[in-house]
Order: C-alpha cells, then structure tokens, then sequence
C-alpha cells in the first residue's frame, strides 16, 4: 500500500514526537505551500514544541483556507486540534455553519469531497533540536499562509463547496448545534474506532487519517469491505437500530473521528421536524447500499432491475425476542437481515427451549422454506437482538422471483441447503424438493 509523507507525520504526532513532525511537516510546506494537511500537521507541532500562539493562529488561519477550498473535515480537525490545546475555537464551528448549512449557495449537491491527493515524498534534513524544529514548522506555516492569500487574491469568485453526508441535511442553527455537541475521537495507530459485535450507539464522521472497515465472518476470516477516508461516515446504523455492529473500523496510521450519539440526533429531531427522517433515510441507503454488497441472494438480480426488486420489499425493524416466523405457520414473507441477528429454533412440544438450529446475521435469508415448499414453517425465527430487515410479502413473492430467475435458482439453492443441514442436525430424512412446481 502506497504510504504518504503524511502518514508518517501523523504517527509522530499521536506520539507527541513533535520534533520529527515539526521538522517533517515544515519541510512539505517549503515544497508545497498548498498543502493544508501539512499546515495543520505543522501547526499541531508548534502547539506541542510549546509555540502556543504561532500554532493557534496556524490553526484558526488553516481552518479558513480549509472552509473556503471546501475541506470541512480538516477544518473541524483544527478545531479539535484547538480544543485540545484549551484555545478558543468557537468561531470555527460558526464559520462552517454558515457555510455548508442545508440551502447554502454555495454547496452544491453534485460536488463531493475529493480524496486528498498523496503528498510527494520530500528530503528532509533532520532537525537537530526543538528549536530548529519550530523555526522549520513556523517558516512553513507563514508559507502556507502567503500562499493562501495570494491564491484568494486571483479569484474571481468563491469556489462551489462540496455537500457532505449527514451533515449535509442540517439547517444552521441545527449545524451548529449538532458540531457542538460532537465529541473528538482520536484513535492511535494499529487502533480501532469501531469494533465488530459491540452495541452502536453512535455515528462517526472521519476527520483525518484513514480506517479498513473489516468484517469478520462467522469462521474467523476477515475481509476488508472498504476504506474510508476524511469526510467518510461510519457506524450508521446505530441510528436505525441498537442492533451490534457489523463490522470494524481499524486504523493504520490513526485517525480523528467525530462521535455524533444517538441521543443528539433524538434530542434535535424535536427542534427541526424531518431532521431525523432525513438523517435515517441516509442511513438506510447506506445500509442497503451495503447488504447489496455482501448478499449473494441480491447479487444474483440483474444490476439493472435491482432497485425494481427492492422496492419490493418492505422495511422492517424488529425488536430484539420480536418472533418474524412462528412454527407451523406460514412464513410472512422472504427475510433478508440487513442489520442484528436472529436464531431458528424448532420446538419439539416439550415445553423447553427446543432446539436451535442457526444463528443468522447480516445478509442471511429466511423464510424461503415456507414460501417454496407451500407449507408451515418447520421452525420458528426470533430476532436475538434489535434487528433491520427487508420483507418481501408473501402475496408478491412468486411474481417477483419468476420474474427475476437469478432470484430463484439462488432461493432453490438455499432450500435445498437448509434443507440438508436441518436433517443432519435432526437425524431425520430430508424431503426433496426436485419434484417441486414452483412455478
């Protein structure tokens, strides 16, 4: 994996090794007076090596040229940066509120924000103690700041800032009111922001640094799905369900993320009517986006009618001990389990606990026995904990799978799976389904 000047300069500083991050990070500017990441790196350095307000006028001076080029993460992590120190950095949160609030003319849909483009490696010379260090880190910082001016200067008009995620959806004042109350996470390098399996009671925006989001299947083998970098949201889910997370989120090199808790997005739905409905759309989409990924049933639907088909399906969110299908009934419908877990028991008219035959979890099928072989189910399914999941009703299942034939070879395949397993589980002899009409 390609490995920036930036990442370097990124551990020294969670090392609070602020010789080699001043030192590296002013030699960037000298190359590269546009670089802003580098200007923040270099002004967190000078805060350390104990040049307060050389590094919090860097800040504050990175922080705009940050909010004006459309970089609101890196803004935001100078505003952390800021806080940490104890300096004031009130005026940040005020400044990109008015900016990138919902109806901003400046924001436009369309642009997203662009992944930070890697810096070229530059020869550094050591820097011998912290005060060469600082002057190295000051001179960069005054480059970066004349740049800047002079790169305002010939603009004939503001640049069109890019919308963000999430955030995007707010008003101003709900902006604001959201970014003061999101907490800075700093997470060391070879850490972790999210860890699989834990309950979600919050969403993230990643600020700086990047994070492999790994999913760890039931075998123990972990697959990385995806990379998220500044201005990316994590942990979405947590807003539509309570349900444990379905993946983690790991750092290399560290990050800084921002904590947005459920009971904040709660609190400002009362101010703001549609605000959470707007929010948890945003997420669902996210989580479809998602389960299409990591579901071979959905795969199996030709990309072009695919949203056809899901539109099909109901949304649900079931509470956890919630029973989707009851032994000796007719399944409801198809279930695909989008978010949360659930457990197939068949009871055996004793009274117990009967017996438990599958843990499902997210991307899993159920119900598809009941609705190929025409009959009750032969086990019962109940949601282990709160989960989210998509239904295709009963009385629009046949049209839909014949006509998607993909859809049903895959259901057909699972049948005959499940089918298999419940008799090795039981000791009974399975029933074929080869002589089945299914259509």
């Amino acid at each position: 994996m390609f490995r920036s000047p930036h990442d370097d300069i990124r551990r020294w500083l969670h090392k609070e090794d602020w010789v080699r991050a001043g030192c590296a990070a002013g030699s960037l500017l000298a190359a590269n007076p546009g670089d802003l990441v580098a200007w923040q790196m270099a002004a967190s350095a000078l805060l350390g090596l104990g040049r307060t307000a050389e590094g919090a006028a860097g800040l504050r001076e990175c922080s705009e040229a940050a909010l004006e080029t459309g970089n609101l993460p890196l803004a935001l992590t100078c505003h952390a940066s800021l806080r940490q120190a104890g300096e004031d950095a009130s005026g940040i949160l005020a400044r990109a509120a008015s900016l990138y609030h919902r109806g901003s003319s400046r924001v436009r849909r369309e642009l997203r924000l662009a992944p930070p483009l890697p810096a070229d490696p530059v020869e550094t010379t050591a820097c011998a103690d912290e005060a060469a260090a600082s002057e190295r880190a000051v001179a960069g910082v005054r480059k970066a700041r004349d740049q800047h001016a002079l790169d305002r200067s010939m603009a004939f008009e503001p640049a069109p800032l890019p919308s963000f995620p999430l955030l995007g959806a707010l008003c101003e004042p709900n902006l604001r009111a959201v970014l003061e109350r999101m907490d800075a996470v700093c997470v060391p390098p070879g850490g972790a922001l999210l860890e699989q399996g834990a309950e979600g009671d919050a969403v993230f925006v990643v600020l700086y640094g990047r994070g492999d989001v790994v999913r760890r299947s039931r075998s123990g083998e972990e697959t990385i799905l995806r990379r998220v970098l500044p201005g990316g949201v994590v942990g979405e889910i947590a807003l539509v369900t309570r349900a444990p997370r379905v993946a983690s989120v790991r750092t290399e090199d560290g990050l800084l993320a921002l904590k947005l808790p459920r009971a904040v997005v709660e609190e400002l739905a009362d101010l703001e009517p549609g605000l959470a409905e707007e929010i948890i759309g945003f997420c669902r989409e996210r989580m479809l986006a998602n389960l299409v990924e990591a579901s071979p049933l959905l795969r199996r639907i030709d990309g072009g009618t695919r949203a056809e088909v899901l539109a099909s399906f109901d949304r649900v969110v079931a509470p956890a001990g919630t029973v989707l299908v009851r032994q000796g009934e007719e399944s409801p419908g198809l279930f695909v389990i989008v978010v949360g877990g659930a457990e197939v028991v068949r009871e055996d008219g004793s009274g117990g606990d009967g017996i438990r035959l599958a843990q499902l979890g997210p991307a899993d099928v159920f119900g598809e026995m009941s609705l190929l072989l025409r009959r009750p189910a032969g086990a019962g399914v109940r949601a282990l904990c709160d989960t989210a999941l998509l239904r295709l009703p009963r009385e629009r299942f046949m049209p839909v799978v014949e006509a998607h034939p993909g859809l049903l070879a895959e259901l057909y395949r699972l049948a005959e799976e499940r089918e298999e397993e419940t008799r090795s589980l039981l000791g009974r002899p399975s029933e074929s389904v080869d002589d089945l009409t299914l259509m």
